[in-house]
């Protein structure tokens, strides 16, 4: 029996694993410096400088199909007569190659009601292991499979950009999704149990516990949260969402009031309270689009942005600038100050 050389064997899977790793632009450069010039002439992606993405989403008669950004991503080289470096190397682009198509076709066919709507409630919970096992492919492991989600980005058919790896969410995940969905759609507060009654009217019959850590990994405040803000009556605020361009361009280009909501609570002198910001604009959709650029002169709320987790909301107003004291001063009179990133030096308020 010929001799096993244990070292070149575990070199080899930590070299593999590597490139396994590789983000897709470093990719291209590893395949064409094994290649040679003819692998890298074969990029297609229109001589774009950047290209991240390992392929591109588009719907067909209701169906998703991909169109692979450079089609040495999914090329199967011919492994001549050379030497064992060049040979390895050819083997594990080849390998990574069919791993990738494996995971992008059958996560088509997956999570096909997600491709078509891009609706975080229509992704259907999946792991990994569930994935192997629905979808098996030889040498393909857990671990493999997690180092490759891990830099296979696509553009989806709205033209966003999204890791393969978000398509992957636990049941509680997706529990988060939907209650939050029930919270922006619903026009009065909603505590646990009644958040707990929509949620089984939709099929998914969860505890109340389950329902407060689902809330829990989006950062939605609680119920006495939600419903103490400290302003008066009238002021109708949409439900909460997170602040990204995506959310953002939902919102109509008109004046009102919007207000920033911290991860966590702050501790103000009357009491706690997830607000941290509340501002006004002659132009909701402009002033919060503006806050997803970082380019903010507000130190304190600049700082609270680049937290995961922040969330927003708002109401439409013609009368912006007087409602915005009326809800400051409101606020004040409820938890003793006012929000922590409307205090700047000497205790001014900062109208943006």
């Amino acid at each position: 029996m010929k001799p096993v050389n244990k070292p070149e064997v575990k070199i080899g899977k930590i070299i593999f694993s590597r490139v396994l790793s590789m983000p897709m632009a470093k990719y291209r450069e590893y395949i064409a410096s094994v290649c040679g010039a003819p692998a890298a002439s074969r990029r297609d992606d229109g001589g774009k400088t950047g290209e991240t993405v390992f392929a591109r989403v588009k719907i067909s008669s209701r169906n998703p199909v991909t169109e692979i950004a450079d089609n040495c991503f999914e090329e199967i080289f011919p492994v001549p007569a050379a030497d064992p470096r060049t040979i390895c190397s050819l083997l594990w682009i080849n390998t990574r190659n069919r791993f990738s198509r494996h995971i992008l076709r059958n996560l088509l066919r997956y999570q096909k009601r997600y491709w078509l709507t891009e609706r975080e409630t229509d992704l259907r919970p999946l792991s990994l292991k569930r994935f192997l096992t629905e979808y098996p492919l030889r040498y393909l492991d857990v671990s493999r499979l997690s180092r490759l989600l891990a830099v296979l980005r696509v553009e989806t058919p709205k033209g966003g950009n999204i890791g393969l790896r978000s398509l992957f969410v636990s049941d509680l995940r997706f529990y988060s999704f939907v209650v939050k969905e029930i919270i922006n759609q619903s026009t009065n507060s909603l505590n646990d149990h009644r958040i707990q009654e929509r949620l089984r009217q939709k099929g998914i019959a969860v505890s109340v516990r389950t329902v407060c850590y689902a809330r829990g990994l989006l950062h939605i405040p609680n119920y006495a949260e939600r419903n103490k803000s400290g302003y008066e009556g009238t002021a109708q605020f949409s439900g909460y969402f997170p602040l990204n361009r995506e959310n953002i361009a939902r919102i109509p280009e008109i004046p009102g009031i919007y207000e920033i909501s911290a991860a966590a609570s702050v501790n103000y002198q009357k009491g706690k309270s997830m607000t941290a910001y509340l501002g006004a604009t002659k132009c909701l959709r402009r002033r919060l689009m503006h806050y997803t650029n970082g380019q903010i002169k507000n130190t304190v709320l600049l700082m609270i942005i680049r937290e995961s987790g922040i969330n927003i909301r708002y109401f439409p107003t013609d009368n912006y600038w007087d409602c915005e004291k009326r809800l400051l001063l409101n606020f004040k009179a409820c938890f003793g100050e006012l929000p922590m990133a409307n205090v700047l030096g000497g205790g001014t308020h900062e109208n943006r």
